[in-house]
């Protein structure tokens, strides 16, 4: 009699298991990705045109990993629309998720019980917060959902690219242009790019901009970001991931696109390693690259300085000049 003929094996699907814990989730998705990959041509989920994603009832922006764990879906999914939100949250909203719909998790913090003396359960003000998970669905798998264009802002509405030199006076940061290497010069607190003419588009200066700010509230006097005592040889790498997330939070803010660094396939090469041996990297990133760019959008009201508040914010300096030897170099 004869035998039945073998199947063949299953390929392997290109995102393999995940973990549930949104952290090491985009981590894995990332890895996965960065290892089948050419660096090069590799499109990391922060680069694009979409807009920071928010809860569809709260409106609410998500934050840190959240961001990179829904853009990342997004990607994949081929999603555009930036809302999001529970099964319970969409019915609340008179929708629909539809039957078999898969979400994804995001991760929130919930107050740990407090005993009788009014104080948390564990005495560790560190650990006051526990950490849980939640599966949200994006608007493009929802029946009933409301157009999007209805919950869009005036400001996200009107063309953007005339915010970032208002974004930038604002900072007060000093930027002076000339050379061929963006930098940010700790010594000096200054930021360091090339002419404007010198950038393929108005997109990649607008990037390396971003970057290269994002460094620049690294500097002791304002946040003070020293990650060699945490990430040890990989703080380099580290520190430009932190820059490479935090400019795409910074340039969804403002409504303007995504595009890639320069040092992009470079970087990518680097973040490997570190993934690797620190797969809690990818968060820590995230969440620092938010803490920076929620310093930018309120730095007015801080010390950047290091002598008090700022007294203007006519602290750009427009020059052509070749730029010294930088701490952080693009």
């Amino acid at each position: 009699m004869p035998t039945a003929p073998s199947l063949p094996p299953r390929q392997a699907t290109a995102y393999p298991s995940l973990p549930p814990d949104p952290h090491l989730r985009v981590t894995a998705a990332l890895l996965a990705q960065l290892e089948t990959t050419d660096p090069a041509s590799w499109t990391p989920p922060w680069q694009g045109a979409d807009p920071l994603p928010r809860n569809a009832l709260t409106g609410a922006r998500y934050r840190g990993v959240n961001i990179l764990a829904l853009w990342a879906a997004a990607q994949i999914n081929g999603y555009s629309d930036p809302r999001w939100a529970t099964y319970r949250q969409w019915a609340a909203l008179g929708a629909q998720v539809r039957r078999g719909e898969r979400g994804t998790a995001v991760l929130f913090y919930r107050d740990l019980p407090t005993d009788s003396t009014g104080t948390a359960a564990d005495s560790e003000v560190a650990s006051r917060f526990v950490a849980r998970t939640s599966t949200v669905f994006n608007a493009e798998r929802v029946d009933g959902a409301s157009d999007l264009d209805e919950h869009l802002t005036a400001s996200e509405a009107e063309e953007p690219q005339s915010d970032l030199d208002d974004f930038l006076l604002r900072t007060g940061a000093r930027l002076v242009t000339g050379g061929t290497r963006a930098s940010y010069n700790r010594a000096t607190d200054t930021l360091h790019l090339p002419a404007r003419r010198a950038f393929l588009s108005s997109e990649a200066f607008a990037a390396t901009l971003a970057h290269e700010l994002i460094h620049w509230t690294g500097a002791p006097h304002r946040l003070a970001r020293d990650l060699s005592g945490r990430f040890g040889s990989h703080a380099y790498a580290a520190e430009e991931l932190v820059a490479e997330i935090g400019a795409a939070f910074v340039l969804a803010d403002l409504g303007l696109a995504r595009a890639p660094h320069p040092g992009h396939a470079a970087y990518c090469a680097g973040w490997l390693p570190l993934l690797r041996a620190e797969p809690q990297a990818l968060s820590v990133a995230a969440r620092l690259a938010s803490q920076a760019a929620t310093y930018l959008a309120s730095v007015p009201e801080q010390d950047v300085g290091g002598q008090g508040r700022i007294a203007s914010t006519s602290g750009v300096s427009w020059s052509e000049a070749q730029p010294p030897a930088p701490r952080w170099t693009a």
